[in-house]
């Protein structure tokens, strides 16, 4: 279908996606001034009856139960050539398929995702439905207000409980759909949607696909560290006898809300510097002194073959990759420079060799500060020219991932180098801002650690 300029009173911009029932479009609606997706019906199937009465029917479900964790539907209509669409939510931050496969999912984040999707689920089964496709690329995000928002989507095969009897045909996503949905006639009940969900938690912890039944490989092997609790949730929910699977999605959903609640959890996560982040100040002096007398100062920090350690904000917003060498202390709070936070930068995330002395350029301190901004795209903004005594060259960053510009001072009043930068990911408004401190200049070890910042929310 080639791109048309309206659908009504909505003005087409760009399509979204297509399958094999429908195409999505992005819109926008000119007269509330606001983005939309439309989603309309594939014109090979203009014609046929029951599949126009299962796309109404989606849009009737979603209208009705009027949910903050569905897509909610605005508008239906029918185009000249019969064929009907629906305006729905644009959720502007994909979906979390394309999250899981652009990074490892933090647990805490993990389980939060997988615990709104389950409370999506839970109003449809409320309202008597079931979804019986549910997986990550059927699960949208969208930025708001608040933070970020899931909204369960694709409600083309949902059905009413009461005719779970009478399904004649097999539907669902191979790898998602319980085992019970691959036989035709098959007697489903909300439990199908717990066995989905289990394979999207088992996806959203481990990055993989959950393995074809019968699955014996528990998440927790694939992620050593997880709670046995939630291994044993999320096999009994993939277990291919539903009798031993939790009842239904808000049985599963409550128990992944426990599962996080619990204090324990975080520092399962937590790296081991972290969690001995006391023992570890005390030997940091004698660790550094003792590298010292075997390592020359360019080689002893920030070489470029050195290990990285993923760290994370208080709120798991951020993820940056700091050089292990580097993590002497972490501070969570720490407050960004004055002119950046005049421009905007909360205070964030510090891992450095000391946090007393990261604001001094005339004191040798080094690691990384990382922060979110409200949408500043201009480095002049957030740094001072001379900060260094001299002025820093600029250079641009342009990568598939990130955009913006970097400026660095290869010698910082003698203590090594210094590098600040502001990116955002193409089409973003919220900007990371980040201090680079370095024993020397390594522009490539600067691309490295901007690189491999990650933003949750």
């Amino acid at each position: 279908m080639s791109q048309p300029e309206a659908f009504g009173r909505y003005r087409v911009i760009r399509r979204l996606g297509s399958g094999s029932f429908a195409t999505v479009w992005l819109a926008h609606d000119d007269l509330l001034n606001y983005p939309v997706a439309i989603k309309v019906l594939a014109e090979n199937w203009a014609h046929q009856m029951d599949i126009q009465h299962r796309f109404l029917e989606e849009a009737r479900i979603l209208r009705q139960t009027d949910s903050t964790w569905l897509v909610a539907v605005h508008d239906v209509d029918v185009l000249p050539d019969g064929r009907p669409y629906m305006v729905m939510t644009y959720a502007d931050q994909g979906s979390v398929a394309d999250m899981v496969k652009r990074d490892h999912l933090p647990l805490d984040e993990a389980l939060r995702l997988l615990t709104e999707i389950g409370q999506g689920i839970t109003v449809l089964h409320n309202h008597g439905t079931i979804h019986r496709d549910i997986k990550p690329s059927n699960v949208l995000l969208q930025s708001s207000p608040v933070g970020q928002r899931v909204l369960v989507a694709d409600l083309g095969f949902a059905k009413s409980i009461d005719e779970a009897s009478g399904f004649t045909a097999a539907a669902g996503t191979p790898g998602y759909m319980s085992p019970e949905q691959s036989i035709p006639g098959g007697d489903l009940d909300v439990r199908s949607d717990v066995y989905s969900l289990g394979a999207v938690a088992y996806e959203l912890l481990t990055g993989r696909q959950a393995p074809r039944q019968p699955v014996r490989t528990p998440p927790g092997r694939i992620r050593p560290g997880l709670p046995p609790a939630l291994d044993e949730l999320i096999m009994s929910a993939l277990s291919a006898d539903r009798e031993s699977r939790p009842c239904d999605a808000k049985t599963f959903t409550d128990r992944v809300r426990a599962i996080r609640m619990e204090p324990e959890l975080l520092p399962r996560e937590e790296p081991w510097w972290q969690r001995h982040r006391k023992q570890w100040r005390r030997l940091a002096t004698l660790g550094a002194a003792l590298a010292m007398m075997v390592l020359t100062a360019t080689s002893a920090y920030g070489a470029p073959s050195m290990s990285l350690t993923p760290i994370h904000s208080a709120t798991h917003e951020l993820r940056v990759d700091v050089p292990t060498e580097w993590v002497s202390e972490l501070h969570l709070d720490m407050a960004a420079r004055p002119t950046a936070a005049e421009a905007g930068a909360e205070p964030g995330l510090l891992a450095t060799t000391d946090g007393d002395d990261w604001h001094a350029t005339d004191k040798t301190s080094y690691g990384v500060f990382t922060t979110l901004m409200p949408g500043v795209r201009d480095l002049g903004r957030v740094t001072e020219p001379d900060r260094c005594g001299q002025p820093p060259a600029e250079r641009r960053v342009d990568t598939p991932r990130w955009e913006g510009k970097v400026w660095e001072w290869s010698d910082c009043s003698g203590n090594g180098a210094l590098a600040a930068a502001t990116v955002h990911e193409p089409g973003e408004p919220r900007t990371v801002y980040l201090e680079i401190r370095q024993p020397d200049y390594r522009p490539g070890l600067t691309d490295t650690i901007i690189d491999g910042v990650r933003v949750y929310a």
